[in-house]
C-alpha cells in the first residue's frame, strides 16, 4: 500500500498546497503600532468591567445596609422622672415664657424677676 501517488492523478492534493504556497507568501506580522492599540483596547474594557463590578459591589453593600438598619428610633425617655409633690393644675399658658424678656407698653424691656427661694416655699421659713 506504499505506493507513490503521482500529482498528475490528484488534481485536489495539487490545488490544496498551491493554496498553501500563496497563503504562505501573503502572510505577514501585523504593524506593531496595531498590535499595541489593540492591547490598549482590551485593557480599558478590563478597567471598564472592573470599575463597573465594583460600583455594584458598592451599591449592592449600601442597599444590604440600609435594610439592614433599624428605622425611627424608639423616643427617648426622660433621665429623670417628674416630681410628683407639685402637679401644674392650670392650663398651659400661652404667653412668652418667664425666662424671656417682654416689651412692655413704653417700649420699655422688662425681664421676669428672679427668685431665690425654692418653688412653693417662702424665703422666710427656713426651718432653724
Amino acid at each position: 500500500m506504499s505506493e507513490i501517488q503521482d500529482p498528475h492523478r490528484d488534481p485536489l492534493r495539487t490545488l490544496f498546497r498551491q493554496a498553501g504556497d500563496v497563503g504562505q507568501a501573503r502572510a505577514g506580522a501585523a504593524p506593531v503600532a496595531r498590535i499595541a492599540e489593540r492591547g490598549r483596547r482590551a485593557h480599558r474594557r478590563r478597567l471598564a468591567a472592573l470599575a463597573a463590578g465594583a460600583c455594584l459591589v458598592i451599591a449592592g453593600g449600601g442597599a444590604a445596609a440600609a435594610a439592614l438598619l433599624p428605622g425611627t428610633p424608639p423616643p427617648a425617655t426622660p433621665a429623670t422622672s417628674p416630681s410628683t409633690g407639685e402637679a401644674s393644675t392650670g392650663p398651659p399658658s400661652s404667653g412668652p415664657s418667664s425666662s424671656e424678656p417682654t416689651l412692655g407698653a413704653s417700649g420699655d424691656v422688662t425681664y421676669p424677676p428672679t427668685t431665690t427661694s425654692p418653688p412653693g416655699g417662702s424665703a422666710s421659713s427656713t426651718g432653724r
